[in-house]
């Protein structure tokens, strides 16, 4: 028995990815996943070493403050101000489980039913679902490459436009790995404050970044004064996917409304977790970040140039673990990634799972160990671009 909510969405495609993997792996041939975007580091030693030191603290395991443990919203704050020049209030910080969580809570707090969601077009899935379980309407913005991978607002009917509340943004980007500035960041703002939308960046990979420091959009959205909110991911940042902790950044009306909601459906993340990852916002987040960036540059590299050698097509990642690649031929990219597994034992993303403007293109992830990576470079350079 299911709602009718979850008979509108698509089997979930990483769901999907792990059945067709095992049924590989059961016919004990060696498996080579690039497919779901899961850091294979493990957690940084001195975030267990916090953890572990938390665990002796009795308060921590009594329900957790609503708004996130003061230690970290205090750690939150002088991260903002030390990277951003930006002082934030505590009404305008919020702790979630997640970005995950934050993203499928959302519409809930802030959509009506019957309202437009505004999703990316490839994008990540859950910004659907999260608008078909608010009773809105999802509509799709194409995110095309002579666009950068980033909207054109002016092609959104103004039908739809007329009934949207909320934008869903994703930068840097999955799973194109695009990355904008500081001008497109504005074209949004403008755009969401002119029509009294809520701009939404999904900013789980702020932090895996192999050139500058990437922007990020509260800095501009908290002056500009329009309602927004960005959602920031411990997972990604320092390799914590299973501690399930996270946080947004917005504007006051917004933040109340997320928290509100999730007062009602949750009771926030495990206190000794959350002074973990404080811990490494206030002492330890440069050298951190620097040590997993450098890890995954090094597969990044090994992993392009073999894609290089091979004649695929795809631009070299500035930000996120992820490669995007056309498929040779220009083929079904579901059949691609199944000849793929078939041929080379290596799991690939379809980029049809992330819409149908993913279509043409597979995903690439190197959250995977060196050797993996090596070892399915090695099979691409001899598969070569050609259709299978």
């Amino acid at each position: 028995m299911q709602s009718d909510r979850l008979k509108r969405l698509p089997p979930y495609l990483f769901v999907e990815i792990d059945r067709h993997k095992a049924e590989y792996a059961r016919s004990g041939r060696e498996v080579l996943d690039l497919g779901i975007g899961d850091p294979d580091l493990g957690a940084p030693p001195e975030l267990i070493d916090t953890l572990r030191t938390s665990l002796d603290t009795v308060e921590y395991h009594r329900y957790p403050s609503d708004r996130g443990l003061t230690r970290l919203v205090n750690a939150i704050q002088r991260w903002a101000l030390d990277h951003y020049g930006v002082l934030l209030d505590n009404d305008e910080i919020l702790v979630t489980i997640g970005s995950k969580e934050a993203i499928g809570h959302l519409p809930l707090a802030v959509v009506n039913p019957g309202d437009v969601v505004l999703v990316p077009d490839p994008g990540y899935p859950v910004y659907n679902s999260s608008a078909v379980f608010a009773g809105a309407e999802p509509v799709r913005m194409p995110l095309l490459k002579e666009n950068g991978y980033f909207p054109d607002f002016s092609e959104i009917a103004q039908a739809d436009l007329k009934r949207a509340r909320l934008v869903y943004l994703n930068y840097p980007n999955n799973p194109t790995a695009a990355t904008v500035g500081k001008k497109k960041f504005e074209e949004a703002i403008s755009f969401c404050g002119e029509n009294a939308l809520v701009l939404v960046n999904d900013a789980a990979y702020s932090e895996i970044s192999y050139d500058a420091r990437q922007q990020s959009l509260f800095p501009l959205a908290k002056e500009a004064g329009i309602e927004y909110i960005e959602l920031f991911s411990f997972s990604k940042t320092f390799s914590i996917t299973g501690w399930r902790i996270g946080f947004a950044i917005g504007s006051p009306q917004v933040i109340s409304a997320l928290a509100r909601l999730k007062a009602n459906v949750d009771s926030g993340v495990f206190s000794a977790i959350q002074a973990a990852a404080a811990s490494a916002l206030e002492t330890g987040f440069i050298l951190i970040t620097k040590r997993i960036i450098e890890i995954f540059r090094k597969r990044r590299d090994i992993l392009a140039e073999s894609l290089e050698k091979g004649g695929f097509k795809f631009t070299v990642p500035g930000a996120t673990f992820y490669f995007w690649i056309s498929v040779p031929g220009g083929g079904s990219s579901i059949e691609y990634c199944g000849k793929l597994l078939e041929e080379t034992g290596i799991v690939a993303t379809p980029g049809l799972g992330f819409g149908s403007h993913g279509e043409g293109y597979f995903r690439l992830s190197i959250t995977a160990p060196d050797d993996t990576i090596l070892k399915a470079g090695r099979k691409l350079e001899e598969l070569g671009a050609t259709p299978l």
